[in-house]
């Protein structure tokens, strides 16, 4: 009986957890319909995003003092502000997540191999927005240190002299 039970609770688990994953991948792909990297990234530009981040300054330009604190933390408007910050960090990973992809589906006509080469998905970011089309701008690209260690670089200047990817146009890579 107990194996039945934990069956059924392990079942129930899992069953809420796929639909919010699901929904997620579908909020993903509708996302990733847009021409550019700018019209599927919209937090930024968000009023969400502006008015917490207004909150953040305001609250690191005033001190509270022990003696204005009382009650419950939960009670203190610093506290929502807190929260709401740290929800923001999860949409900004989100965002980052489908920028990542986004970038990755169109540049790896020009670059199939960097995905692998480089997994994080902000170092992949920047890389590919200081290679562009020149890959040949590995090699002794101070840059391109600041992102991604010599080693990494070293593997990425050698696939990159060896790939079969195809030059983007102006266009393609203006949406990146």
């Amino acid at each position: 009986e107990e194996a039945a039970e934990e069956e059924e609770g392990g079942s129930y688990g899992e069953e809420e957890e796929e639909p919010a994953i699901e929904d997620v991948q579908e909020e993903t792909q509708l996302d990733l319909s847009g021409d550019s990297v700018k019209s599927i990234a919209k937090l930024w530009d968000s009023k969400m995003f502006a008015e917490i981040m207004m909150k953040i300054e305001e609250y690191i330009s005033k001190q509270a003092k022990a003696s204005e604190v009382m009650g419950p933390v939960e009670a203190a408007p610093e506290y929502r502000v807190i929260v709401d910050a740290n929800n923001l960090t999860v949409e900004i990973e989100n965002e980052l997540n489908i920028i990542h992809k986004f970038i990755r589906d169109k540049y790896s006509k020009r670059f199939p191999e960097l995905e692998s080469l480089v997994p994080n998905a902000l170092d992949y970011i920047r890389t590919v927005k200081e290679l562009g089309n020149s890959l040949d701008k590995c090699k002794n690209n101070e840059n391109l240190q600041q992102i991604l260690t010599n080693a990494t670089i070293m593997v990425v200047s050698v696939t990159a002299s060896t790939t079969q990817g195809q030059q983007l146009s102006e266009e393609e890579l203006e949406r990146l």
